[in-house]
């Protein structure tokens, strides 16, 4: 028998598993560094239902109109686009109390921002509540008489 024929044959199968693994990594870093998508969940943690609408990039989105009972939640599953600012905000109405909350901005480290990550927003008396590492990122409620941006019960602000 041989022996250099063996081992060129063993050789070649060894680097074709080595170039095999160096692809296969490769693409997994590819594909985090290029991310195709986020989640926004929203919890209820309120008495009262919460009923608003969402925008995608600043664009209102008829699709989703949010009604949440206590203790319920919804999710929003939405591709990254290339070209657009990637932002998910919701215009919402607890009770009297409303506001108009940033809730993913792809371009904006203070907020939910890695697509990677979910987003998990609480819902509660005090206003929005996103934990991260820990500690509460607190979007406050407006308690003026009036929705911000966008009339929850009436339609677009004229």
């Amino acid at each position: 028998v041989n022996n250099s024929f063996f081992f060129t044959m063993l050789s070649s199968s060894h680097n074709h598993f080595v170039l095999c693994l160096f692809l296969i990594s490769f693409l997994s870093v590819n594909s985090q560094s290029f991310p195709n998508g986020y989640v926004v969940i929203l919890n209820n943690e309120t008495p009262i239902v919460v009923i608003g609408r969402c925008y995608m990039n600043g664009e209102l989105s008829h699709e989703i109109e949010i009604s949440l009972n206590p203790g319920w939640s919804d999710n929003f599953a939405r591709d990254i686009v290339s070209g657009k600012n990637n932002t998910f905000s919701c215009d919402l109405k607890l009770g009297e109390k409303h506001g108009f909350f940033k809730l993913f901005d792809l371009n904006d480290t203070s907020i939910c921002h890695i697509p990677s990550e979910e987003c998990r927003w609480k819902i509660q008396e005090d206003g929005l509540c996103m934990f991260s590492a820990g500690v509460c990122k607190m979007l406050k409620w407006n308690i003026a008489s009036e929705s911000i941006r966008y009339n929850i019960e009436n339609g677009p602000k004229k």
